[in-house]
C-alpha cells in the first residue's frame, strides 16, 4: 500500500509540473547589438522576433489601450539617449474591441533603434530594460521586462 501511494504522489507531481511548465509562454525572443556609426556615436538596436500568430504593441497606443512597449535606461553621466527609438518592421493598425480602440502592433519581427551619444571614447556599458504585451487574437500575456546589457565601444 505505502509503494502504490508513493507511486501515486510521484505521478502526480510529475503531472502537475508538467502543467506548469506548458502554462509557461515565451512568444518573444530579444536580441540586442550596438553599431556605432560616427565618432562617441551610436546605434542601439533592441530585435523582438514574434512566434507565428504573436504581436508586440508600438510604443504609440492610444489611451485605455493596450501595454505599449517600452525602454527604460539606466542613468549613466557617460550616455546621451537622442529621442526615443525608431520603430523597423511592417505595422499593422487595427480597431480591438476588447480594448475599444485603434490599436498599432507588430508581428513576425520589430527593431527599435535608439541613438545614443557617449562622452567618452573608452566602451560603455548601457543597461536597461524593454515592457512589452504579448498577444493573439485570443489572448494576451501580462505585461513582462526584459533586461539588457549592452557595451557601447
Amino acid at each position: 500500500m505505502k509503494h502504490i501511494k508513493k507511486a501515486l504522489i510521484t505521478v502526480t507531481v510529475i503531472l502537475y509540473s508538467g502543467l506548469l511548465s506548458a502554462q509557461i509562454l515565451t512568444p518573444v525572443k530579444w536580441s540586442f547589438s550596438s553599431k556605432k556609426v560616427a565618432d562617441k556615436t551610436y546605434e542601439v538596436t533592441a530585435t523582438a522576433k514574434m512566434d507565428p500568430s504573436w504581436h508586440i504593441y508600438s510604443q504609440g497606443t492610444d489611451k485605455g489601450g493596450p501595454i505599449p512597449t517600452a525602454f527604460t535606461y539606466t542613468k549613466n553621466p557617460q550616455v546621451i539617449l537622442k529621442g526615443k527609438p525608431a520603430e523597423l518592421g511592417k505595422m499593422v493598425e487595427k480597431y480591438e474591441k476588447v480594448f475599444m480602440v485603434n490599436t498599432r502592433y507588430f508581428s513576425d519581427e520589430v527593431k527599435f533603434i535608439q541613438p545614443v551619444k557617449t562622452t567618452t571614447d573608452k566602451p560603455i556599458t548601457l543597461k536597461g530594460y524593454v515592457t512589452f504585451m504579448a498577444c493573439t487574437d485570443k489572448q494576451c500575456l501580462t505585461p513582462t521586462d526584459v533586461e539588457f546589457e549592452i557595451v557601447l565601444k
